[in-house]
Order: structure tokens, then sequence, then C-alpha cells
């Protein structure tokens, strides 16, 4: 295995990493994938630093229930790197459940052999047009 496949596919499973402790609500462990200077954009536009997200799961104020991943590309810069992909997604958000069909784009650094979720922006896929 070469140096970028190596690279990549330790990426990919500190994204995994990173949706287990989201599922699990498991705080610690997703606070070891998440930069301390991470901006974190949901897809209704809020952005939260890493307290902030933490906090709203802490809370209960959001709640994972399902995440997969159903497609990302992933491009290596160095230490840094971008996942640009397709993610559907079950929240429960102050109560309310809600499924969400994404595109997200994440960047990530390489820090101390670790990769670390930076930024994460993702966008609601608006429903097919109907057609007559």
């Amino acid at each position: 295995m070469n140096m970028q496949s190596d690279a990549e596919h330790r990426l990919y499973q500190a994204d995994d990493e990173r949706c287990r402790a989201m599922l699990a609500n498991d705080l610690d462990a997703l606070a070891r994938v998440l930069a301390d200077d991470v901006i974190y954009t949901h897809s209704s536009a809020v952005v939260d630093t890493k307290e902030q997200y933490l906090q709203s799961l802490r809370e209960g104020s959001t709640r994972y229930l399902a995440a997969r991943r159903e497609s990302a590309q992933v491009r290596l810069y160095g230490p840094m790197a971008i996942m640009h992909g397709h993610v559907i997604m079950q929240i429960e958000s102050h109560g309310k459940k809600k499924d969400l069909n994404n595109l997200f784009q994440s960047v990530w650094a390489e820090r101390d052999g670790q990769w670390l979720l930076v930024s994460w922006a993702s966008t609601v896929i608006p429903p097919a047009a109907k057609t007559l």
C-alpha cells in the first residue's frame, strides 16, 4: 500500500469513528476526532464551534439516530484532506425527527499522525422536481 492510499484509508477510518461516536452519543470519542478549532456548519446554516457542537449533543437538543455515507471522494494535499460526498441521516432536533439527504464537504488535518476534522459543511439535496 503506498503512502497516499494509507493516508486515505486512515482518513476514512477517522470519519467512520466520528460517525460511530455521533450515533452512540460518545462525546469523548467524538471530541478526539474534532480539532479544537473545528468549524461545524449544519445543513440548517447554524455554525458551531467544537464546544457549541458538543454542548448541543450533551444537552440532547440534537441526537443522531442514523447516518450512512452513501459516497465520498477524497483529495489529499499533504497533511490536509478534503472529503466531499453524500450522506443520509436521521436526527432528532429539539424533539422532532428529521430525515436528511445531504451533500457534505469536510476538511481534515493530520496532526501528530491523527486525522482531525477541522471543517464540516452540509447542504440539503432538494427533493426531485415533480413532473406532470
